[in-house]
Order: structure tokens, then sequence, then C-alpha cells
């Protein structure tokens, strides 16, 4: 045997396991060990991303979904109607009533002038229900209240503004379309008062708008003299009184807006609120086969 063969075992191949005995596997290097954890890692990895991606899908579904229920609760009923046919008169001291003829289907519409939300309800609903009143399907009596008259800048608004439509009601109420159109116009944007706001219509602003919208000058000099204000401030305590009863009826404090047919509230939450009341047409009735 050489001198360099002398060192030499026979079957071990430098470079291998060390420290093995026979017959028994040597311990995994440090090399081994990191390349365990190695594809450890990727794998946890591509786990984690794979839960991320779910989770960005899930969210995008909900905001999809959630998305499309808003612009369905939202969804202007009847955009662009306006009543050209209704009348208003004076059913009661400050309940007024618009109609076209006489409907069996009668509403009560309880809104505050300042209320944000009646002027949504307005928004939504408005050209549905002109309609309906124009088709002579629909009466309307509203009942306004002016609980928020504090909330006001002038501490008065909800009361003059209700006095001026019960004004227009009283002097103007049979021409057609002019009350409603005038009722429509205290809720647009450019007319409405902010809660809480720095500033309000004046009794003059009120009379300038209604002459615009076809109110005589009668009467916008007695919207102007404020006429009606204390008959209004008198008026909308009795139908807070009667909306505050009219609530209880389905367990809930009066609130702005409020709709009831018979006396009960309806739930304007639902877009087809006032579809599902108002009567079918022939064309949408089942017919029988013999």
């Amino acid at each position: 045997m050489a001198k360099d063969d002398r060192n030499k075992v026979p079957g071990i191949v430098s470079g291998g396991p060390k420290g093995g005995s026979k017959g028994k596997v040597g311990k995994p290097g440090k090399g081994d060990r990191m390349s365990v954890a190695s594809a450890r890692k990727s794998s946890g990895d591509r786990t984690q991303l794979i839960i991320g991606a779910v989770a960005i899908l899930i969210i995008i579904a909900v905001i999809v979904v959630g998305l499309v229920m808003y612009s369905k609760n939202n969804a202007v009923q009847g955009a662009g109607n306006v009543s050209t046919k209704s009348v208003a008169t004076m059913s009661a001291p400050g309940e007024i009533t618009v109609s076209n003829g006489s409907p069996a289907l009668k509403l009560d519409v309880y809104e505050d002038a300042l209320c944000p939300i009646c002027a949504d309800l307005e928004h939504q609903f408005g050209g549905q229900m002109a309609k309906a009143v124009d088709d002579g399907q629909l009466t309307l009596t509203y009942k306004m209240v002016d609980f928020l008259n504090s909330s006001s800048h002038s501490g008065t608004y909800s009361a003059r503004a209700l006095a001026a439509l019960m004004t227009v009601a009283k002097v103007d109420g049979a021409k057609p379309g002019v009350w409603m159109a005038f009722h429509t116009a205290l809720y647009n944007a450019d007319n409405q008062p902010k809660e809480g706001g720095t500033t309000d219509l004046s009794n003059a602003q009120l009379a300038d708008l209604a002459g615009k919208l076809g109110a005589s000058a009668d009467a916008k000099k007695q919207i102007t003299d404020g006429v009606e204000v204390s008959a209004a401030t008198a008026s909308a305590t009795a139908n807070l009184a009667s909306l505050t009863a009219a609530a209880a009826k389905v367990g809930r404090g009066a609130g702005t807006p409020t709709v009831t047919k018979d006396g009960v509230p309806v739930d304007t939450n639902d877009t087809a609120w006032l579809t599902n009341l108002l009567p079918k047409s022939e064309s949408s009735t089942p017919t029988s086969s013999n």
C-alpha cells in the first residue's frame, strides 16, 4: 500500500457524511437545514399570498354588492315628473291636501321644511308622487311640523315656510301644479337652508320663490307680511301631536319624514313602497283563462 493510501478507509468517499458508524445515517448538515427552512418559508409565502388575494377578492365583492344595494335603495323614482294638474286645499288648519279627483289611495306626509331627510324623500320620490297625483291615483295631505325651528338661523324658518305653504294653498291652490311646485322648490338644494346654518330664507325671499312658480301678487304680499305665521305655529303643534300618535303605533318616536296610510307609518326605506301602494294597471293584472 502506498504511503498516501495508508490513512484512507476503503468504501468511504471524501466529502461524504462524517461521523457516521456502520448502518447509521449521519445528521443533516447546516446547508441541508437551510434548504429545508427556505422551502418552508417559500411555501408559507405562497400561502400568505393566496390568503391575501382571496381577502382582496372578498373585499371587492363586498364593495360591489354594497354599491349595487346603495344604488338600488337610492334610485330616483319618476325622475323628471312635475305636477301640472294637482290642486291644493286647506283640508284642516295646517293640513294641505293635493289631489286630482278623488282616488281611493290617500296618504299623509309629515315633513319639516328644514329637514334634510325630508329633502331626500322629495328628491327620490317626489316625481313619482307628482305623477301619481296627476294621474288621479293618489291624494296627499301634507301635515308640516316645525320642531327644527331652533336649528334654523332665524329660529322661525320651519314655521314661516309652513305659513308660506298655507298661504299659497289658500290663495292660489286652485292653480294647477303651483302648490306642488312651490313645495318641491323648498327642498331644492339651492333653496333649503342648512340645519345650524348661518342663514335661511326671509319672508320676502319665500314670497319671491313662490311668485317665480306661479303664485299671485296677493299671495306674495301675504307671505312677505307673515299673515299665516301664527296660525302655522299652532297648526304645526297639532300636526306634531298627530305624528307622535302615528309613530307610537309602530313603536318609534316622532320624526320626519313620515308617510302614513290610515294613520300607520309606511316603510319608505323600501324603494317600492309607493309602487306597492298604487293601484295596479289592468295590463299588470293577471287574467284567468278558460
